[in-house]
């Protein structure tokens, strides 16, 4: 797998969140669409720290093993505190913050699918599909 295809899918994953933001805000109310952009963001952040943090442990890789232990350390404690207190402390309703949990991920199936129904040379490896 590419590191790009993770990289292109958090910025599309920012991107619809922002886009969806005022629509949200309209259509559903402020409780909704604040748990919707925090789910998002918490999870768009959490993949983002895990990519990081799983670049360190490939050898051939030239990334700074600082970056990836302070990944770790940030993604561990930090995000999962923020996330409980989110949950715990906040009036965000929970629906929207599973819808926006699951928003990154939706990203990834779909991008996913699409280069397996395009016959893409760029990801061979998403469903054993192997080309020669």
């Amino acid at each position: 797998m590419k590191l790009d295809f993770i990289q292109r899918s958090i910025r599309i994953s920012t991107g619809i969140t922002i886009l969806l933001a005022p629509f949200l805000f309209l259509y559903l109310g402020a409780s909704q669409a604040l748990g919707f952009m925090a789910g998002a963001f918490w999870n768009i952040i959490n993949v983002f720290l895990l990519s990081r943090l799983l670049k360190m442990f490939v050898p051939s890789s030239p990334f700074n093993k600082k970056w990836g232990a302070a990944a770790g350390i940030l993604k561990f404690p930090v995000l999962y505190g923020a996330g409980y207190v989110l949950l715990r402390y906040t009036n965000l309703s929970p629906y929207g913050i599973i819808a926006g949990f699951s928003l990154i991920l939706t990203v990834f199936l779909l991008k996913a699918l699409g280069i397996y129904l395009s016959g893409s040379e760029e990801g061979p490896w998403v469903f054993g599909n192997v080309k020669k």
